[in-house]
């Protein structure tokens, strides 16, 4: 009788064994239940016989079982582990950005902040230059021409209002008293027309000129026939800011 039950045992754990290796690798789980399956039909066959078998082969499975589930458990669990430091990183490495883009929107603010500032120093220096420009430019009797030093002085003028396109230059005419208001009125226009086209033919915008023409009505001198005339007869030339 012990030979058989042995034998029985010895067949078991054969097949059991054989079994097992049929299972591939790679299936970990049904690799253990198969295996530990068949250490149980070995002991439970030798303990008890064939109904031993039976019952230590269905403990084998389960405890295979239950081991197989542990590993998963375990691995899932490290598995878990590993995500939970990549999300840690990544949490850090947002809020370092976010601290970043916090220092840049108060940098930027800052900056906007101080152009402005600029902006309006830039404005008010420009506003108080305009204001107190003035350049006058004198003509001979009955003469539309203009004297070299006063070409001098209109390129430097022409060079400052495309510099600063805000700026608006305005020409008035004037001629003296003596002649008729006719021809006095047509020597002032021609002297304005000589002084608006030397500045736009040199690069000056036409919109950054205002000329007016005034003839005799603003003669400083209505009587006199001194060197005083010589102030009545000019282009005066001012300043003013028009902004953008």
């Amino acid at each position: 009788m012990n030979i058989k039950i042995i034998s029985f045992a010895l067949f078991i754990a054969t097949s059991s064994n054989l079994l097992a290796n049929e299972i591939p690798h790679n299936d970990q789980q049904a690799h253990q239940e198969a295996t530990q399956g068949g250490i149980g039909l070995l002991a439970g066959s030798l303990i008890a016989g064939p109904i031993g078998a039976i019952i230590g082969g269905s403990f084998g499975v389960m405890n295979g079982h239950q081991q197989s589930q542990a590993e998963t458990i375990s691995e899932q669990q490290q598995l878990i582990q590993t995500q939970q430091q990549s999300i840690s990183t990544l949490e850090t490495e947002l809020s370092e950005i976010i601290v970043q883009i916090t220092q840049a929107n108060t940098d930027t603010q800052l900056l906007a902040v101080k152009l402005k500032q600029e902006q309006h120093t830039y404005i008010d220096d420009l506003n108080q230059f305009a204001n107190s420009y003035q350049f006058d430019i004198y003509f001979l009797t009955n003469s539309s021409d203009i004297h070299p030093q006063a070409k001098q002085g209109l390129d430097k003028l022409s060079q400052l209002l495309q510099r600063y396109p805000q700026l608006r230059a305005d020409l008035e005419s004037h001629s003296d008293w003596r002649g008729t208001a006719d021809d006095n009125c047509l020597l002032s226009k021609q002297r304005l027309s000589k002084v608006n086209n030397h500045l736009t033919q040199s690069g000056v915008n036409p919109s950054q000129l205002l000329a007016s023409n005034y003839g005799e009505q603003n003669a400083y001198d209505n009587s006199s026939w001194n060197e005083g005339l010589l102030y009545d007869r000019r282009v005066t030339i001012s300043l003013s800011y028009f902004g953008n």
